[in-house]
């Protein structure tokens, strides 16, 4: 007869079984970083990407926004971008109004931020304070990284046409990624990702057998 603690131990996963499925677990969360998606767009809208065979970044052309717009993008959408966004469960009408709201915001910003992000030419003040810190011995991109440091929201006049073609540029890419990244938790898609990465016994009755019906997300993505 068996005593007690062989049959606990039968019952009980295998310790290394368990280790190796958090690895797994890790190493899938790691590929699927939303922080990475933001790092490469950080770097894109430098005008850069990312060079294997130098394990470095590269300067391929000029950046596409300014510090001051570059440094919005990264600020708002860190607070979007991260593995909680790709975790969640959300349904498609959910979807669409964050994707709705994203684009708001951006549009938003954009217009009225047209100086500052650098789509329109420099206004009188902020002319004035990049001539004063070039007479100081600053380059011009210095001059001007310095003078919008110092101008007040409401010293941009927003004169000009825009470079729109810019600004388009500049919002597909963030919507893009925004939408790569939220789709991604469409009816929990990524938990049910990493969940299906375990045993039987390591999934605390998470059912990954549930037939689902395809909404239009999926089948526009391919799922």
């Amino acid at each position: 007869m068996r005593d007690d603690a062989n049959i606990q131990n039968e019952a009980r996963p295998p310790i290394h079984s368990r280790g190796m499925n958090e690895d797994r677990i890790t190493n899938i969360v790691g590929q699927i970083d939303p922080q990475r998606i933001l790092n490469n767009l950080n770097h894109a809208l430098k005008g850069e990407y990312y060079a294997k065979e130098k394990g470095r970044w590269v300067k391929v052309g000029d950046s596409l926004i300014n510090d001051a717009g570059r440094g919005w993008i990264i600020s708002f959408f860190t607070s979007i971008m991260n593995n909680a966004s790709t975790m969640g469960i959300i349904d498609e009408n959910q979807f669409s109004n964050l994707m709705i709201g994203i684009i708001k915001t951006v549009t938003r910003e954009f217009r009225c931020n047209l100086e500052k992000f650098g789509f329109v030419p420099p206004g009188d003040k902020f002319r004035e304070k990049i001539k004063d810190y070039i007479k100081t011995g600053c380059s011009k991109k210095e001059a001007r990284k310095r003078a919008n440091e110092d101008m007040e929201d409401t010293d941009y006049e927003n004169k000009g046409t825009p470079d729109t073609s810019r600004m388009n540029t500049i919002a597909e890419m963030i919507y893009q990624r925004a939408m790569i990244i939220y789709s991604r938790s469409l009816k929990g898609s990524e938990s049910k990702r990493i969940f299906g990465s375990l045993n039987m016994n390591d999934r605390m009755g998470y059912d990954m057998q549930q037939p689902q019906q395809k909404g239009w997300i999926q089948k526009l993505l391919g799922r």
